[in-house]
């Protein structure tokens, strides 16, 4: 099979590639122009998190989580025909960038994706036949696929924690909404959704002030890597900004929910921060359902936060379960210690 690319045609691939404005366009992008290739029938692209734990479950083992792009958020059932494939390549952690696995009626190409402050990715490509001019042009496109991948993970991923940022939580923010307002649930508290959870960290300006800012830091990135822990490979999990965290939790009811944010605050609670020693967490919960938009759920979860700040902290609250009328107002000395 001869793979003749012109001038043009590489110049067409770069634009193409360099001209997506986030993480999740570029790899469609990617995935179109590798299927456009002669003789290649299908590409898949994932996502290798090292150290992420399958389940919610603190005694769960800690091992690589393969995500597939797009991830399904809202069922876990999907089937991977090449699950299996998959795993034992990112499990050999070979330093080769790609690897050849025959596997009829297609030969299967695998590429790693190293990154720098993102999760590696991975590619599956089914081929007819692999010749070396199709593994040339697959190289040269991973080089490139990869260096923008860098600049979008830098764009979209906050530097200390390493957890995508606000601006990557709006835009995922966005397709949830969009989801669920094409897929009704029947009982939105029973049936298993999609919950907004905003985290903020009790007492926070006071670490900075007692302890300095470069423990303040040591206390959100201990806090990140417990969020990394303690939830799902099919959750989202960003930083919204100081110490104000945000979860996005999938496939589970109220009851279920319930338990898992009040699991998680009781982690928080019990772990020993270096130098700092304890500190807790407040949130607040919305459920997203077929009416929410994206600015109404911030509003409301940011209500159930305040309302668990001013009835105590170290609390989880749910907007569900809020009596209607609203809290007082913190007076200002007291607001002045929420401050980052």
């Amino acid at each position: 099979m001869d793979y003749k690319v012109t001038a043009n045609q590489v110049f067409e691939w770069a634009a193409c590639l360099s001209q997506q404005s986030d993480f999740g366009l570029l790899t469609t992008e990617m995935l179109r122009i590798i299927q456009s290739l002669e003789g290649v029938s299908n590409a898949i692209a994932y996502e290798v998190y090292a150290g992420r734990r399958v389940t919610s479950s603190s005694s769960a083992p800690s091992e690589h989580v393969v995500r597939r792009f797009p991830l399904n958020f809202t069922g876990d059932e999907q089937e991977d025909m090449y699950g299996d494939i998959l795993e034992n390549a990112v499990a050999k952690e070979s330093e080769d960038e790609i690897q050849i696995i025959q596997h009829k009626p297609h030969a299967i190409i695998f590429m790693q994706i190293k990154t720098q402050s993102g999760p590696d990715r991975a590619t599956l490509i089914e081929a007819d036949a692999v010749t070396d001019e199709l593994l040339y042009l697959l190289k040269n496109l991973v080089k490139i696929y990869q260096n923008l991948l860098n600049l979008h993970d830098s764009k979209e991923r906050d530097q200390l924690t390493r957890l995508p940022n606000r601006q990557s939580f709006e835009r995922r923010l966005f397709d949830v909404c969009e989801y669920f307002h094409e897929h009704k649930i029947k009982d939105s508290l029973v049936g298993k959704g999609s919950w907004l959870a905003m985290l903020d960290i009790d007492f926070f300006k006071k670490v900075n002030d007692n302890f300095g800012h470069l423990y303040g830091d040591e206390v959100l990135l201990h806090f990140s890597q417990l969020m990394e822990n303690e939830f799902r490979y099919n959750d989202f999990i960003f930083r919204f900004g100081g110490e104000e965290f945000v979860v996005i939790l999938n496939l589970l009811d109220m009851q279920a929910a319930h338990a898992v944010f009040e699991r998680f605050r009781e982690v928080i609670e019990q772990f020993s921060f270096p130098a700092v020693g304890q500190v807790t967490v407040s949130m607040g919960v919305v459920h997203i359902d077929s009416q929410s938009l994206p600015a109404s759920l911030l509003d409301q979860a940011d209500k159930a936060l305040y309302f668990a700040k001013e009835t105590g902290r170290n609390k989880v609250v749910f907007y569900e379960d809020m009596d209607i009328e609203e809290p007082e107002a913190l007076d200002e000395d007291s607001f002045s210690t929420e401050l980052f």
